[in-house]
């Protein structure tokens, strides 16, 4: 950590060294300024894990005369607690700056497509945003880190809109509707390839999901470039420029592109998990197999109270944003493990399981009722549904 701030502090004096009239003459002007500053926003191409699954963007900023090569980027402070506390709602955010080579290096070694799109910026522009982003990372991480609307795309717009400052400001030939649309519906639309992590946030996200929000912070890295390719910057006097001087940018790691999507996805996995379960039930209906079963249902009971436990704290304790009001608390709650280890003896606890199951496929008819209750969702729940209603005919043999 001390050695990160002592780099950021080198970078802070290597940028004011680099505005003093130490340079050519010829990239400089008459303040003895340096002329030759290049602006380019990074768009990286979405990984499979859960952090990198929606890519990931930073702008580049580039002058030769001073042998700058520097890539900025908005992201979750990386230290242990501060990962745990993204699941708190507690967790901060931050600027980070690396040398561009550095920066390219790691995406090179995860064989991920990177692409740069150069911005249409005049040399005022470019200067307030250099001095922007240096003033960030002496700040350190004193945001609140969002991954709905305060990520690494929102944040490069956002610091780019900042130094248009009052002289111009960005207009747009056309804006993605995903942008005007619920939180919901943009995480659904960044995640389309990355089905998985779809449903991993689907499962997070409750009521709050959605809300609409405020227009112009929902952005992805892929959102941000399809809606900058539209941008143009308007001055005073109604003088339009292209915001990116090449709408398809230019591709500087050849890599994956992110698209690709496995044929395994939740909807596909569960529904066969759904059907062995089925198939599993009828045969220990005909006394085999009855151990396995025994172990399918301890399995599911451990599954479903540790989801649980998780769903209960980021709905009724978290801060984290878009959680509350969550929908399969009223699935996936301890109340089932509970009633299990204190009233399994009762003799009417054959009912309370009835209970459970008729309160399972209430849920499942409430699917296209419910925004946030998908196909995939409810096929876990149907799954639970179907050992339910086998245990509840089990107990009331067994009890005569």
């Amino acid at each position: 950590m001390i050695l990160r701030k002592v780099f950021i502090r080198l970078i802070v004096v290597a940028t004011v060294l680099w505005l003093l009239p130490a340079m050519s003459f010829s990239q400089t002007d008459d303040d003895g300024l340096a002329t030759d500053i290049k602006v380019s926003l990074l768009s990286v191409a979405p990984g499979y894990t859960i952090y990198t699954a929606h890519g990931h963007c930073a702008l580049r900023l580039q002058c030769p005369s001073a042998g700058l090569d520097l890539s900025f980027t908005y992201g979750l402070d990386d230290t242990a607690a501060n990962r745990l506390a993204f699941f708190t709602g507690e967790a901060r955010g931050e600027y980070a700056v690396a040398h561009s080579r550095d920066y390219l290096q790691d995406y090179i070694d995860e064989g991920r497509q990177v692409v740069e799109y150069e911005l249409n910026l005049s040399l005022q522009q470019k200067r307030r945003l250099w001095e922007l982003l240096d003033n960030e990372l002496a700040r350190g991480a004193y945001r609140r880190y969002n991954y709905l609307t305060t990520n690494c795309a929102s944040m490069c717009a956002s610091a780019v809109n900042s130094a248009l400052q009052d002289d111009t400001k960005l207009v747009y030939d056309s804006i993605s509707p995903i942008l005007n649309g619920t939180y919901r519906h943009f995480v659904h639309h960044i995640s389309k390839d990355r089905p998985w992590v779809d449903f991993f946030w689907n499962t997070l996200l409750g009521a709050e999901g959605d809300e609409v929000g405020q227009k112009g912070l929902k952005y992805s890295p892929s959102l941000l470039v399809e809606t900058w390719q539209h941008a143009s910057v308007m001055d005073t006097i109604g003088s339009r420029r292209p915001l990116l001087l090449e709408k398809n940018g230019h591709v500087l790691i050849a890599g994956d592109d992110g698209s690709g999507t496995s044929w395994l996805t939740p909807t596909v996995c569960f529904a066969i998990v759904l059907l062995l379960v089925v198939v599993l039930t009828a045969v220990e209906q005909r006394g085999r197999l009855r151990r396995l079963a025994a172990g399918v249902d301890a399995l599911l009971l451990l599954t479903q109270t540790v989801i649980a436990l998780a769903l209960c704290y980021t709905t009724f304790c978290s801060s984290l944003e878009g959680t509350s009001g969550n929908w399969y608390v009223v699935v996936f709650n301890p109340l089932p493990l509970l009633l299990w280890l204190w009233l399994r003896r009762w003799k009417g606890y054959r009912r309370l399981v009835f209970c459970y199951f008729l309160l399972l496929i209430v849920f499942i008819l409430l699917t296209p009722f419910v925004s946030q209750i998908d196909i995939a969702h409810s096929l876990v729940v149907a799954i639970l549904a179907v050992r339910c209603l086998r245990n509840a005919k089990g107990l009331k043999a067994a009890n005569g």
